[in-house]
């Protein structure tokens, strides 16, 4: 697959660089979503995608088109956390499973296993389970978990690292001015900023393109503000953003801004 990109884990005050979330392919998988070594013989038919600042849900439609079923290992790494922080990290370093990640096959819970690998007082921790793709038949596998989702104590935005995030997150000029209504720590007029990162181009890891695609983005309140990269987006109300694409190879990751603005 590609290099696994970073972000921030949320902390109160500062920040701490782990693995970004990612998408379902076919034999490891990267924290956000099931991540596979390439696959010829298994298309992905469908899949949703439900991304909040709170959870992260996909389901997936799979069929394996070939005359054999295909049994492989399939592994979620959570990003790498410190055993003992400094800060206060908003998952739960102490378990086994902070971001609460849970899988479901045909409607059916999967049990899966949990690696654990401590080094240099890191935690790395991969889930995994083997699943069987049943020859010319489909295969619903969805999961859902907390993101690891980066802030900031205050939105930087000047300088470099403004035309940075311009790039990054395709901002446009009517959210452009209404950051700089809105974001003027001089005046006590202050935005709080939240990214979630997820790796969408293991998608085409499968048999062709996604046959149908469907990403669903939440904010939490209608005064919130939400960016990313992406063309067809459309509202639904006033919270919930709609992108449907078919015959879909993804070429780029996703890589999305929360805007929450605070009262002075």
């Amino acid at each position: 697959m590609m290099t696994i990109k970073h972000t921030l884990l949320s902390l109160l005050l500062c920040g701490y660089t782990a693995a970004a979330v990612a998408n379902d392919s076919t034999a490891t998988l990267g924290a956000g979503g099931i991540e596979f070594t390439k696959n010829a013989s298994i298309a992905m038919e469908q899949e949703d995608l439900f991304i909040s600042t709170e959870q992260i849900r996909v389901k997936y439609i799979f069929r394996n088109n070939s005359a054999q079923d295909i049994t492989t290992r399939v592994a979620f790494p959570v990003p790498e956390f410190p055993e003992t922080p400094d800060g206060d990290i908003a998952m739960d370093t102490h378990s086994d499973n902070p971001l609460l990640f849970a899988v479901q096959v045909d409607d059916q819970p999967k049990i899966v296993e949990t690696e654990v690998k401590k080094n240099d007082g890191q935690v790395k921790l991969t889930h995994h389970w083997m699943q069987t793709f049943p020859a010319g038949k489909a295969l619903v596998v969805s999961h859902q978990y907390r993101p690891v989702v980066g802030g900031e104590a205050g939105f930087w935005f000047e300088g470099e690292e403004r035309t940075t995030r311009i790039k990054n997150y395709c901002i446009e000029p009517d959210l452009l001015k209404w950051i700089k209504q809105n974001h003027q720590p001089d005046k006590g007029k202050n935005l709080s900023p939240h990214f979630v990162d997820y790796i969408l181009t293991t998608g085409a890891n499968w048999q062709g393109a996604i046959g149908k695609f469907r990403l669903t983005l939440q904010k939490q309140t209608s005064n919130e503000r939400v960016t990313f990269c992406g063309e067809g987006l459309q509202k639904v109300d006033a919270k919930t953003f709609v992108m449907e694409k078919t015959n879909f190879v993804p070429q780029t990751d996703l890589r999305i801004l929360f805007l929450q603005q605070n009262s002075p």
